[in-house]
């Protein structure tokens, strides 16, 4: 953590070549927005486990100072025209989920892809909110992938873990993503140029030069040749888009995150049914025990209602009034009064995304989070292109007749939930996280330690976790200690201890003249703040 005075901003990310992207773009005198999609693109480059230039998809959250106000950009995928609700057989099977589609054909290979949504809503949101031109905004990207980056030990140890796989069904990946067909070692880069080359393509030609053209034909021919359903059509036709944000009033902050099918509708949920207690009075082990039972009472109706809101009938004010409050708060009461087993509605063990904030000394804010969906996503790589895809298919429930079964053109539930804050109207904190189902849960983590218990950043972010989608056991980590877990226990809790819970989060505080930063980066993962 640094909190001097800075004179450009801060950047926090999760690979040092991202956060040094980002803050480059504030030296030239870029603002927020510039700096943040320069990381999330070269971040497309350096992490390719968690994410990349063709993941599924993302969103993002922008304070701008001047209009004081926040907006949302949604660039979450969407499935092929050609997808369907049954377009996958679907068994019963002793497992956590009670059923699988044989091969995982819906998570891994070319009927996983959806259109990815990355290239067009990093473009979208430098083209509406940003100062500086693309080509400027890439330059670290391409050299990254050119002359080479070293992967990180999460990507080191997910390069290791498929390498023999990809080498079976996947080629083309394993010859970008491996040394002569071994995993990098420490130290040790990896170029991808023919993805230098996309990324000059895009640089010259903007967004239409992926999603049209030569870029989309080879791609969509070459799905189509793997068996997919992805078309140049369903290229050409995707759209991200500018919304607003969801937001509530909490502890005189307005807290905001992104609308579904993002995740932080959970979290806001869990914030409205915890603001009557008082969280700087209770220990660790009571505050967990309030914690784990609004995340029994809110993951059941996520999994059971959300989904796309063009397709499913969800009223926002609805979700977050003090009636429906009310009536889960009754449910949270008897949750605290005698813990009960929970359920999981729909089990889902994927998680590897990316999370950046960035802010520059003008007092804008951004908050990003980009995905393929689980490790290295899809898994097909393009050949010619250096793109891997993300799985956006693989976010919906392979079952048909649920708020997330798939649709044409339909964009699924996923878990992503970048936040910002506001104080007094002033900007106050950006902050996220990637894990999967734990991403909304460690949302409300970090939003309580910075709100209610006042801690920095980089307390906050290395602080002890849970998780629970819906039921017993919780997840506790380690480091909460063991008289918490045993508290947690007679509290009447099943408790599983964790080494670790959810991905390596990031974020930055602005003191109140707004060119005061102090930046954090979790202690769980390799980031890096840089700011100046």
């Amino acid at each position: 953590m640094n909190s001097n005075q800075r004179d450009y901003g801060t950047v926090a990310g999760p690979h040092p070549r991202t956060a040094k992207a980002g803050f480059e773009m504030l030296r030239a005198g870029g603002n927020a927005v510039d700096a943040a999609v320069a990381a999330a693109f070269a971040e497309g480059v350096v992490e390719p486990s968690h994410n990349g230039i063709a993941g599924y998809g993302g969103c993002v959250l922008i304070y701008r100072k001047k209009t004081q106000d926040v907006v949302a950009i949604d660039y979450n995928t969407a499935a092929p025209a050609a997808a369907s609700a049954d377009m996958f057989t679907i068994e019963e099977a002793d497992v956590p989920a009670g059923y699988r589609v044989p091969g995982r054909v819906n998570v891994h290979g070319p009927l996983s892809i959806g259109v990815p949504g990355v290239v067009a809503g990093l473009c979208l949101a430098l083209e509406e909110f940003g100062t500086m031109s693309l080509a400027d905004v890439l330059r670290p990207a391409i050299h990254s992938a050119r002359y080479g980056y070293a992967p990180n030990s999460a990507n080191r140890g997910g390069i290791a873990g498929n390498a023999e796989r990809w080498k079976q069904e996947f080629p083309e990946t394993a010859r970008v993503f491996l040394k002569n067909g071994r995993t990098p070692q420490k130290g040790e880069t990896l170029t991808n140029p023919e993805l230098a080359q996309t990324l000059e393509t895009v640089a010259e030609g903007g967004a239409p030069a992926f999603y049209e053209g030569k870029i989309a034909e080879t791609i969509a021919n070459h799905v189509q040749e793997l068996g997919g359903c992805l078309t140049a059509e369903d290229l050409e036709n995707y759209r991200p888009f500018i919304t607003e944000p969801y937001e509530i009033f909490y502890r005189g902050y307005s807290v905001y995150t992104s609308p579904l099918g993002a995740g932080g509708l959970t979290t806001l949920q869990m914030l409205r049914l915890i603001e009557d207690y008082d969280m700087a009075a209770m220990s660790v082990a009571e505050r967990f025990h309030l914690f784990a039972e609004a995340m029994k009472v809110c993951w059941p109706e996520r999994l059971r209602r959300f989904g796309d809101p063009g397709f499913v009938d969800i009223d926002i004010s609805e979700e977050l009034s003090d009636s429906f409050t009310a009536a889960l708060c009754e449910k949270l009461k008897a949750g605290l009064a005698s813990p009960q087993p929970g359920e999981v509605v729909y089990h889902e063990p994927m998680n590897c995304t990316s999370h950046i904030s960035t802010a520059d000394a003008e007092g804008n804010m951004v908050s990003l989070t980009q995905t393929h969906g689980g490790g290295f996503g899809s898994m097909v790589t393009v050949p010619g292109t250096g793109l891997l895809f993300g799985h956006g298919v693989g976010r919906f429930d392979p079952r048909p007749g649920l708020a997330n079964s798939i649709g044409s053109g339909k964009r699924p539930l996923h878990n992503m939930a970048p936040f910002l804050a506001l104080r007094d109207g002033l900007p106050f904190a950006t902050y996220g996280i990637p894990g999967g189902r734990t991403i909304p849960n460690n949302q409300l983590n970090l939003s309580v330690s910075l709100m209610d218990l006042q801690v920095s950043i980089q307390d906050a972010l290395d602080a002890p976790r849970l998780h629970t989608d819906g039921a017993e056991p919780i997840q506790v980590e380690s480091r909460a200690g063991a008289a918490t877990l045993k508290a947690l226990q007679q509290l009447g809790h099943e408790v599983t201890e964790s080494g670790g819970i959810g991905g390596p989060g990031h974020g930055i505080v602005l003191w109140a003249d707004g060119k005061h930063h102090a930046g954090g980066t979790d202690s769980r993962g390799e980031g890096k703040v840089i700011g100046g």
